[in-house]
């Protein structure tokens, strides 16, 4: 065992009454690795080879990079067409019917896009084999643990865990035909409540929609990042660096928020809930 697997092993050990809350057998837990900034990656086989993916909540339809694709003998056909969040149109072939192996499970996705997702992370960073997004985990109920790992609840485990947290209002977003799974939450707005995207693939601070920034006091087209906050639907105020412009959605949550609250998501019921993030803090210390 490696010297980065056996702290993470010894990571996970420490934070056992955190991440299995309830739960006989305990909840399966997928750990996270450091990558660049505030990002992380996790660990998975396909078809017997191992992979690095970057984990992305953003990211709707999980992702193989096209040397992979070729290593797991997926031979990418036909288009999957998504659209980031500044309207940008992405075109990409994809593979069907993949199925990966964490923490001891399978977890299925009925199609993975294939394209060099490096262009997008920087030629600087470390490679990658991919993305992994919500579509992997679609119809569980997961929590994600910041920069720690991906819990995948039981029913016990998820009831034990959400006694204390906050439910934020939320929305389930299939886009790409339907192939695609991200997570909107609610936002409090003087006119009603905005719908941003839960994106733990931005490692920055918030992006607001001009069309919604004066509303949350926000000026548009604010290139550059500044001092912003706003009130999610359950009253936690998310403040921090923040950008606005054009948008195809209300916004966009990243990670400099998101690395501060565990979040739990129900990917069959669309539920969501957030919990502070520093009692796991005392307990790796």
């Amino acid at each position: 065992m490696n010297s980065r697997r056996m702290i993470c092993t010894a990571l996970l050990a420490s934070l056992t009454p955190v991440l299995a809350i309830a739960g006989d057998p305990p909840a399966p837990s997928i750990p996270m690795e450091s990558y660049v900034e505030a990002l992380v990656v996790v660990r998975a086989t396909v078809n017997g080879k191992p992979g690095t993916f970057l984990f992305d909540t953003g990211e709707g339809v999980s992702v193989f990079t096209p040397a992979f694709a070729q290593k797991v003998g997926c031979k990418p056909w036909g288009q999957i067409t998504g659209f980031r969040v500044t309207g940008e149109r992405l075109d990409a072939p994809h593979c069907d019917g993949i199925t990966y192996e964490m923490a001891g499970a399978k977890f299925q996705a009925p199609v993975v896009g294939v394209f060099d997702v490096m262009k997008f992370i920087g030629a600087d960073a470390p490679p990658v084999d991919g993305t992994l997004g919500l579509d992997v985990f679609s119809g569980h109920a997961v929590t994600l643990v910041p920069g720690t790992a991906i819990v995948i609840e039981t029913q016990k485990s998820l009831a034990a865990r959400t006694a204390t947290a906050r439910e934020l209002p939320a929305r389930l977003v299939r886009d790409a035909e339907g192939v695609s799974l991200t997570v909107n939450g609610a936002v409090q707005t003087p006119q009603g409540m905005a719908w941003m995207e839960l994106d733990t693939g931005n490692s920055s601070g918030l992006f607001v929609g001009n069309h919604i920034a004066p509303l949350l006091g926000m000026k548009p087209d604010t290139i550059s990042p500044v001092s912003g906050s706003m009130t999610l639907a359950n009253g936690i105020v998310v403040s921090g660096s923040t950008r606005t412009g054009n948008l195809i959605m209300d916004g966009n949550i990243g990670a400099e928020f998101l690395n501060h609250w565990i979040l739990t998501l129900d990917l069959d019921k669309g539920r969501a809930w957030l919990a502070p993030y520093k009692a796991e803090k005392k307990a790796r210390d």
